[in-house]
């Protein structure tokens, strides 16, 4: 009915979100300012409060590095680290940067978010190898905020917005 009724040429009320119907009001110009401004940066972290399962510290950094192609088949973590450094060094060698976005970050507990920290360790030359956009509901915003384990991810966090 209200598809008639306003001109639309789809469903815009659907249990997923339909990019589509992106509506930038001035709080969502500002979420993609500081996206724009963080990638520019190409180091630190971007907190912008909006899909990742719930996974544990040894489950992030495998399933990041399958989303970057890496097998990871019978690795411990040791081999798994290195592997995920030397992809990340031969990616910047090639001029190409990483971009790691991790969806709903409030379902990862802490000790995965140490991992996603750790990860931002990896440089060459001064300059980060992995730069990772965090995005979450604001349960993750207050756990960041509240979470004394997560002191040193809270430092590394250059921008952070809030969807209103």
């Amino acid at each position: 009915m209200y598809e008639t009724f306003y001109g639309l040429t789809g469903r815009p009320f659907q249990l997923t979100p339909d990019p589509h119907f992106y509506f930038e009001s001035l709080t969502h110009r500002k979420a993609l300012s500081y996206l724009g401004y963080g990638l520019a940066q190409g180091e630190g972290f971007i907190v912008i409060n909006i899909v990742t399962t719930k996974l544990d510290s040894q489950d992030i950094v495998r399933v990041a590095a399958n989303h970057f192609d890496i097998d990871t088949d019978h690795m411990d973590k040791a081999q798994l680290l290195s592997a995920f450094e030397e992809f990340l060094h031969s990616e910047a060698r090639a001029g190409r940067r990483c971009l790691l976005i991790v969806d709903e970050s409030q379902n990862l507990p802490v000790d995965a978010l140490e991992e996603l920290r750790m990860l931002s360790n990896f440089q060459l030359g001064g300059q980060a190898l992995l730069q990772i956009f965090l995005l979450g509901q604001p349960e993750f915003r207050d756990m960041l905020e509240n979470s004394n384990q997560l002191e040193q991810l809270r430092q590394r966090v250059i921008a952070h917005h809030h969807l209103e």
